[in-house]
């Protein structure tokens, strides 16, 4: 059975997790990479997503920093 990007993306986001359940999306990115997984830009790519992940963006820090994680169920 082929695992989705679905699947791919949220046992990335919860490697990648900190205690709080947020993600660095560079993190992301690295971890899809190394699984094969080509989206182009990230942000868009999760965006894809918006039934199991949010996201926000720490706009104090420069450059900004976005962050993901996976929905309570």
């Amino acid at each position: 059975m082929e695992t989705t990007e679905s699947e791919i993306l949220t046992e990335v986001i919860a490697d990648c997790a900190k205690a709080d359940g947020w993600a660095n999306l560079a993190e992301i990115g690295v971890l899809l990479r190394k699984k094969n997984i080509v989206y182009g830009k990230l942000s868009k790519f999760i965006l894809k997503f918006p039934d199991i992940i949010e996201i926000k963006i720490d706009e104090l820090r420069q450059p900004p920093v976005t962050y993901a994680r996976l929905k309570a169920t």
